[in-house]
């Protein structure tokens, strides 16, 4: 349960060239998110004036491996709270992030393409001559980045029509809040 304060919804996507390695491979769509989430914790960091440099978010993530029409298409959707929690002087202090911008969103979509194309070389599942390309593309090059659904307080205030919730076992379907 996230606390009353402000969330945001990150929903990160990839080229198709590269959901395929990540839907076969669950401990690679995991080394993925990690990176994901290090590089947006450091980015809300960065954002929350007075900050100190230990400070953490909190998040809950939900690998979505289906498009709306069905289609294989992974991508994450993470709800992180907006902002850090550090430990002060006084106690447990949450320093809200207030400087996000659209250019800082650009700069996470860009550091975020570049860590996983690494990611990908690394593991031997892309050339080097293939990733440096994909640096270059236009619009994200197949990655995106949507960060503008945010709460004022709290996913448990209202996010009607904001975050889709996560499959009831129960159910066969993905129901929509």
């Amino acid at each position: 349960m996230f606390p009353c304060v402000p969330v945001r919804q990150w929903v990160i996507s990839v080229p198709k060239r590269l959901r395929y390695f990540l839907l076969r491979d669950p401990e690679l769509a995991s080394r993925a998110l990690r990176i994901i989430l290090r590089i947006i914790e450091q980015t809300l960091r960065a954002c929350s004036p007075g900050a100190p440099l230990g400070a953490r978010t909190g998040a809950v993530s939900y690998l979505h491996r289906f498009g709306s029409a069905l289609n294989a298409h992974l991508h994450y959707h993470c709800c992180l709270i907006d902002g850090v929690f550090a430990e002060t002087d006084q106690g447990l202090q949450f320093f809200e992030a207030s400087a996000l911008t659209d250019e800082v969103l650009e700069r996470v979509q860009e550091t975020i393409r570049k860590r996983l194309l690494r990611l990908f070389v690394r593991k031997g599942l892309l050339d080097k001559e293939a990733a440096e390309p994909m640096l270059q593309w236009s619009h994200g090059g197949g990655f995106s980045l949507n960060a503008t659904c945010a709460s004022a307080l709290s996913i448990a205030k209202d996010w009607s029509g904001c975050c889709a919730t996560a499959p009831d076992p129960s159910h066969s379907s993905v129901k929509s809040k």
